[in-house]
């Protein structure tokens, strides 16, 4: 099994509980100091909630992966482990005034185009190995028809 799901899992709890003591400076103190690396709260709080999401996320991988008795592809799990750290650090970084400009906005830049990808093929993948027949069906007609409802809304807001 890839211990390394319980292990970035864990590290993505603690970076969740860790934020928490900003969050409180921010929202409930006003703290100038802390207003001043934080200028976006409502995105520190979502960064402080995505890392508790992908924490239980690299967990669920991990029951996955014990449950159906193999051992997830190293192109599975390295895009999987990649995304729960990174994903919320782009919430992290929209929080502070970092994307704006030099070497932040780089990372931020190469982040956004590189770590959600790197989630949903990962689940994607997790779900073709784990998942019977019937249900990757199930998926394909649910994400086609939302495909569907997508682009009839765009036709509709372009008229």
């Amino acid at each position: 099994m890839n211990i390394q799901f319980l292990q970035w899992g864990m590290l993505s709890f603690m970076i969740g509980l860790i934020l928490s003591l900003p969050l409180a400076a921010v929202h409930y103190q006003s703290s100038p100091s802390w207003t001043n690396i934080f200028t976006n709260p409502r995105k520190l709080k979502s960064a402080h909630l995505d890392f508790f999401t992908q924490a239980f996320a690299a967990t669920f991988a991990y029951v996955l992966e014990f449950a159906s008795g193999t051992q997830f592809p190293a192109y599975v799990a390295i895009p999987l482990i990649f995304g729960t750290i990174c994903n919320p650090l782009l919430l992290l970084l929209e929080a502070t005034p970092l994307p704006r400009s030099g070497f932040g906005a780089i990372l931020y830049k190469s982040l956004r185009a590189t770590s959600p990808l790197a989630l949903l093929f990962a689940w994607f993948a997790i779900a073709w190995m784990v998942l019977p027949t019937s249900l990757i069906l199930f998926l394909a007609l649910f994400t086609l028809i939302g495909v569907l409802l997508i682009l009839t809304y765009k036709g509709r807001k372009k008229e």
